[in-house]
């Protein structure tokens, strides 16, 4: 009674095998959604017949995934934590709940992420992530640079409020899992973070973030000032200047406040009480300070593995999807490192502390380097030397920024510049290369080397390439997906020729067959029920021990997401097609309800 071209979208003949399950749960594990998945699986099998059944059938799957956790996904993922934990692996962390047992803080990392914080973990930018799970809990995972100045995770954790207190939290037991507090924590001006950054880590600089600083500019000075392009190349060599004594930057930005008349600005005033959290003059003797002056990277990562998380996922989930950018980024690590040890940059130079240089630091940082290096050959001469005790001081001449102290004391050997690019970031700077080329020196002195720049076989000499490929990676050890590439690398052999494939066909029946015999037959919903256990470590408990939360209010729920500043709202506005207003008889981004003109002008439009 039915065609026989639909009879495979009948019920009774649509079914979710086993080897679908695996595909559809792996799917969820990389965010690809079920309608994508069931694209790509027609793809692999050849036409949608083939498939066995329907783009609802896997999004039905999908749904059964996701409620198989309800209510109990918190003590699952506690669960999943503690056989971590008992495995001795190195993985840590802590939780808290509520009087009516709920889940209202987690923080966890990770041994590689530990490893990696004791390697990179001077300066840690510290940035909270929305709409990243069901209960939206927010995401505030902890970032670094790493030895190519790329974004390295060191731990994440979820709480349910923005306050002092969760922050403080998080703080105690980052510091608990990582053994110490970081040098520089930089963040946005959260005054509960504030706060709990004070009382917590009284040792380390809290430095704000001067991109959050700086975007509000534009809505806090006056109108007149909004479009001079005058006031804000001022405002930006005030700012951003990193050469200026703090003492320089008060008298720069007193003269720049009486020049705009901005003296009686509230903002711009409550902005200089707090000058010593984000100004750079303040941290021009902070060690590694320069590694960060907004959160940039803090963002640029939460970007990245919100690419990995779907909003609607429960804990559980969260944590598989978060797990899956954690290796995709260690794995551009393997890359970039791989690339370290086998590429060799092309020099600007003859000098041989180029070359040294190449040898010692990352592709990335020499990058750097070598343009302090070049510009110091070609933009930057010694114009007076004189001796001062122990000490040689040279006055060193830069083309750009005027001229520069450099001491070289010689019984320590020392090189002490007053740009202070070598404390700021670690690097020498060009001024500290015309006294080395003074010197003669052929090579970078050890102590001017520090060793979270250099490549990895300096970094961890005792730690072979191949290791650092295995590290930090889930294993693929797993015999259905190595069963799955040797019978992928099988029909790459016979693609293409007919008769192959027809033999590789009928021998794979007869496998199947013999195998089908020897084991259990397994059907579709007992497989089911399986899968779902070995994705959640365990299957739900009868009465859990702890809850889920609350679905969390965010700052800036109310408002439909995060509050957007006047110029975001301008950038936004300007994307917007224009449209004619039959009241003023113009194409703007208004119409004739709201329209500002009072009285319609009595000229039209033009035909043009």
């Amino acid at each position: 009674m039915v065609p026989e071209a639909t009879r495979h979208l009948m019920s009774n003949n649509r079914n979710v095998d086993e080897f679908q399950q695996i595909f559809i749960i792996s799917a969820v594990k990389a965010n690809i959604g079920p309608m994508r998945a069931f694209r790509f699986f027609r793809e692999i099998v050849g036409d949608y017949k083939s498939v066995g059944c329907t783009g609802n059938d896997f999004k039905n799957f999908v749904r059964d995934l996701k409620v198989y956790s309800f209510g109990s996904d918190a003590h699952m993922l506690l669960e999943t934590f503690n056989n971590k934990q008992q495995l001795g692996d190195g993985f840590k962390f802590f939780h808290e709940v509520d009087d009516e047992k709920k889940l209202c803080r987690i923080i966890w990392a990770d041994d590689v992420s530990v490893k990696n914080y004791k390697l990179f973990g001077e300066a840690v930018s510290f940035d909270a992530t929305y709409n990243t799970n069901r209960y939206k809990f927010i995401l505030t995972p902890f970032t670094g640079k790493d030895n190519h100045g790329r974004c390295i995770s060191f731990a994440v954790a979820l709480i349910n409020h923005e306050d002092s207190e969760s922050y403080a939290w998080v703080l105690e037991k980052f510091e608990l899992i990582m053994g110490n507090a970081p040098r520089i924590l930089i963040t946005d001006q959260d005054p509960g973070l504030k706060k709990a950054v004070a009382s917590t880590w009284k040792e380390t600089r809290h430095r704000f973030c001067m991109w959050h600083i700086n975007i509000k500019v534009a809505e806090k000075v006056p109108q007149r000032l909004r479009d001079d392009s005058d006031f804000k190349l001022a405002y930006d060599r005030v700012v951003w200047n990193d050469n200026d004594e703090p003492e320089v930057f008060e008298e720069n930005w007193n003269n720049l406040m009486e020049e705009y008349d901005l003296t009686s600005n509230k903002w711009f005033s409550d902005m200089y009480q707090d000058r010593s959290m984000w100004i750079p003059a303040y941290f021009r003797d902070v060690h590694m300070s320069g590694l960060f002056r907004t959160t940039s990277m803090s963002e640029s990562k939460n970007s990245f593995f919100k690419r990995f998380i779907d909003k609607n996922s429960d804990l559980v989930l969260l944590y598989t999807n978060f797990c899956s950018g954690l290796d995709a980024q260690r794995y551009n690590y393997k890359e970039v490192t791989h690339a370290d040890e086998t590429r060799s940059p092309r020099m600007m130079t003859n000098l041989d502390i180029e070359r040294n240089a190449a040898a010692v630091y990352t592709n990335s940082v020499f990058k750097d380097v070598q343009e302090q290096i070049d510009h110091a050959s070609k933009a930057c001469a010694i114009r007076k030397m004189y001796s001062q005790g122990d000490e040689e001081i040279y006055v060193v001449e830069d083309n750009i920024d005027g001229e520069f102290i450099v001491r070289y004391v010689r019984p320590q050997d020392d090189v002490l510049c007053s740009c202070n690019l070598f404390t700021r970031k670690g690097t020498p700077c060009m001024h500290m290369f015309v006294v080395f080329r003074n010197l003669k020196l052929d090579a970078i002195p050890p102590k001017y080397i520090v060793r979270r720049w250099c490549k990895f076989s300096l970094l961890c000499p005792d730690e072979s390439l191949e290791e650092v490929r295995k590290e930090g990676s889930k294993s693929t050890s797993n015999l259905e997906f190595r069963i799955f590439k040797v019978v992928s690398e099988t029909i790459g052999c016979v693609r293409g020729n007919h008769e192959l494939c027809d033999q590789l066909y009928d021998n794979l029946i007869q496998v199947r067959d013999k195998f089908t015999n020897f084991g259990a037959y397994v059907n579709s919903t007992t497989s089911k029920s399986r899968l779902f256990n070995e994705f959640y470590g365990s299957p739900p408990p009868e009465s859990p021990s702890v809850f889920p939360p609350d679905i969390v209010k965010t700052k800036g729920s109310g408002a439909g997401g995060r509050r957007k500043s006047e110029k975001e709202k301008a950038i936004i506005l300007a994307q917007k097609p224009l449209r004619l207003c039959r009241k003023c008889k113009k194409r703007v981004h208004h119409d004739s309800r709201n329209c500002p003109t009072k009285e319609a002008p009595t000229e039209t439009l033009s035909s043009s």
